[in-house]
């Protein structure tokens, strides 16, 4: 019996032993959650920041280091139709096209340094960071490899599309480490970028080894006379056409009166 005792006292304490300590855990913060557009709106900027800690319950255990971050500001999912024009009969035509019915409305990518360098490309793939996997390229049975070639240019062309429209971006070397353990980025949102709730999330790793991720959302909406009429021609678009046709109307008429006189 006794060396039964002893046997399973060995076990936990080998298991203590081999048993590697918790990594480190990571707090990450938003300047603002919701970002307002209105008739002078011309862009906003964000400030993302955090802290690398000890594991709860072990706060008097140092961090280590060094640590890389990367974030990732996702917009909500819309669907994109890529056309390829082609001339035809001297008249540059629509001749294919490809629907992607999920792709972000606006990506964006910060890093500390070099995207491959800071990670390898599988566990890039796996979190579906970078703007390749974005626009996701249809897999069907039977496909021929002439097919897949053709669904990759057009993914590529969204991206190269998104990317000249302020929507997809990567900036690397954008999050500065003002300590040992906090970091601090700065992202700009464009004047054109579109309503909805967006996510931020930051992944902590070092080494390539990936330790924590956190997750923040935030909105970004229409405000005021902006956003009402917005809503009306969504929601009421008879209305709205009959409206915008009285204003036409009546504005056409007063300047008629006005420059009579």
């Amino acid at each position: 019996m006794f060396a039964v005792f002893r046997f399973v006292v060995f076990v936990v304490c080998s298991m203590v032993v081999l048993t590697p300590a918790p990594a480190q855990r990571l707090v990450s913060k938003l300047s603002a959650t919701e970002v307002s557009i209105n008739s002078t709106f011309a862009g906003e900027s964000l400030t993302l920041f955090g802290n690398v800690e000890a594991p709860i319950g072990e706060n008097g255990r140092s961090v280590t280091g060094p640590f890389d971050i990367i974030i990732v500001i996702q917009g909500p999912a819309t669907r994109r139709v890529v056309r390829q024009k082609s001339p035809q009969l001297g008249i540059w035509l629509n001749s294919d096209e490809v629907i992607f019915s999920a792709v972000p409305a606006y990506y964006h990518v910060l890093t500390t340094g070099p995207l491959n360098k800071i990670a390898d490309e599988e566990m890039l793939r796996e979190q579906g960071i970078g703007l390749v996997y974005q626009a996701v390229v249809p897999q069907n049975e039977g496909q021929s490899e002439a097919e897949i070639a053709r669904y990759q240019n057009f993914a590529d062309q969204l991206v190269r599309l998104m990317g000249e429209a302020k929507m997809f971006g990567l900036s690397e070397r954008r999050v500065s480490f003002l300590s040992r353990t906090f970091y601090n980025a700065n992202l700009t949102l464009p004047a054109n970028v579109p309503n909805g709730t967006y996510l931020a999330k930051t992944y902590l790793l070092a080494d390539g080894e990936l330790l924590d991720q956190k997750a923040e959302r935030f909105v970004v909406r229409t405000t005021g006379a902006e956003r009402f009429i917005g809503n009306a021609a969504r929601d009421l678009p008879l209305a709205y056409g009959l409206a915008s046709v009285l204003i036409a109307l009546f504005t056409g008429w007063l300047g008629a009166v006005a420059f009579r006189r």
